[in-house]
């Protein structure tokens, strides 16, 4: 295990500010994690574990919502200093995020290969069937079934727990450091869950990432 943090969270705050008052959503957090690694933030609900996951991104939603202090260091710089073009570029391949609702994550008119297929051509120079072919060992390796099938599909011919392997094939296909898992099992039913869950441990054993849950 590497001794420097890949990622550490120092005295985050993140505010919301409506048209009255201050809602003080993170409020002094801090943690470490390091590669090979799993982390859980845990809380009662709307205690700001999301909140936390998205200012480590700076994906905050809307212009209400703001950190106002403390660092998000990754491999010790900080993304709090970063711009949005830089941060484009780590998000993905530096960090990745799995969302609760898998539905939120892909887009409904696009087949799942399309959408897959659509990061890889970024990644490379390989287009047509060499991506394709791409997007089914991706698919493969979160053990989604028929994969050559599922790459034609589109999101609603997939049951929820389908859909959530190919948001996590997605979120891997870069092979990000960090792995920010937001209550990825929320809309699964338990028995789903548990496999889900097991499979981001497999990932994660093959290939030292560190995941933030």
């Amino acid at each position: 295990m590497s001794q420097e943090a890949m990622l550490e969270v120092r005295d985050l705050h993140t505010h919301f500010f409506p048209r009255r008052g201050i809602v003080k959503a993170v409020d002094g957090v801090s943690f470490s994690l390091h590669l090979g690694e799993v982390l859980g933030l845990v809380g009662e609900s709307g205690c700001g574990k999301s909140v936390t996951a998205l200012s480590v991104l700076q994906l905050l939603p809307g212009e209400s919502a703001r950190t106002v202090g403390g660092q998000v260091l990754l491999d010790g710089e900080d993304l709090l200093l970063k711009s949005k073009k830089q941060m484009r570029e780590i998000r993905g391949h530096r960090i990745a995020m799995i969302l609760q609702d898998p539905q939120t994550s892909l887009n409904p008119v696009f087949t799942i290969g399309n959408q897959l297929s659509e990061i890889l051509v970024k990644d490379n120079e390989k287009t047509g069937g060499g991506v394709l072919q791409q997007a089914v060992e991706a698919l493969r390796k979160v053990k989604l079934a028929a994969p050559e099938t599922r790459v034609r599909q589109y999101p609603h011919q997939l049951s929820g727990g389908m859909k959530q392997r190919v948001v996590g094939a997605i979120a891997m296909s870069r092979a990000p450091d960090v792995l920010i898992a937001d209550e990825p099992t929320t809309a699964l039913d338990v028995t789903i869950q548990l496999q889900y869950l097991q499979l981001l441990k497999e990932l994660q054993a093959e290939t030292d990432m560190a995941i933030l849950f």
